[in-house]
């Protein structure tokens, strides 16, 4: 009883996180893959688990009460390896507000709600960069290893760990802004030329020219800096390991 009591928990921890993790809570993935995957982690690390709450000596409410405390572990640990889409939309919005692509939108893979399309080409790419570098097997490993440090009835909230995702959480704003400012440095350039030839030419329509030619500009110079923007989104993406480690460590106190 007490091995399936201590299963269950760590499968609600799992698949809270799971329900929000990058790639696995894409709506391509089926939500029987992602229950089976958090029934398998917690398959994997239940037997490994010293002792616990046992279930015989908790009412209904502190089942309950332990249960939301899992899933909220769980959700705060998913969403904390989310941020890093929310950055590259972000960034997105900012470069499509510049290119003058925010009337098309796309929805990109994970989401629900429509996206600017350099937001689903950035989206794509960190999903791809997430695979590649192995980011997802190190958050599981580090998941499953997250026990030793915050294991369960366990967690608490803390003033540094406010600190610590707050920061995090900057830190997708800074990103976000290092990979459209190419963009924005070069949309400002263009905005405050094409001031000077409506004013050098008033009987031209520059308003109505001016579309193409910033769509023209900003793909050629979004294509450009690719690279680069794809050095900014691993350098995050490698960064998620440790900030994963850093949370879980501050909420087991």
């Amino acid at each position: 009883m007490q091995l399936f009591f201590n299963w269950f928990l760590v499968f609600a921890r799992a698949g809270a996180m799971l329900s929000v993790f990058p790639v696995f809570s894409a709506s391509a993935v089926p939500v029987r893959l992602r229950i089976a995957l958090g029934a398998m982690l917690a398959f994997l690390v239940s037997p490994t688990l010293v002792g616990g709450p046992s279930p015989a000596q908790l009412g209904l409410l502190d089942v309950a009460v332990l249960l939301f405390k899992e899933i909220s572990i769980g959700l705060l640990m998913g969403y904390l390896c989310r941020l890093v889409t929310f950055s590259v939309q972000l960034a997105g919005h900012f470069i499509s507000m510049e290119t003058g692509l925010q009337m098309g939108s796309l929805v990109a893979p994970g989401e629900s709600t429509p996206t600017e399309v350099p937001g689903v080409i950035l989206n794509l790419l960190a999903i791809m960069l997430l695979l590649a570098l192995d980011i997802h097997q190190m958050i599981l490993i580090a998941f499953t290893q997250s026990y030793t440090v915050l294991p369960i009835d366990g967690g608490r909230l803390s003033e540094e760990l406010f600190r610590s995702v707050t920061a995090m959480a900057g830190r997708t704003f800074l990103v976000a802004v290092k990979i459209a400012a190419p963009l924005i440095a070069v949309g400002i350039v263009v905005n405050l030329l094409l001031m000077v030839f409506a004013r050098a030419t008033p009987q031209m329509n520059i308003f109505a020219e001016s579309f193409s030619v910033r769509i023209l500009i900003g793909l050629a110079l979004f294509g450009m800096t690719m690279n680069l923007t794809a050095e900014h989104i691993a350098a995050y993406l490698r960064q998620l390991p440790e900030d994963f480690i850093l949370v879980t460590r501050l909420l087991g106190g």
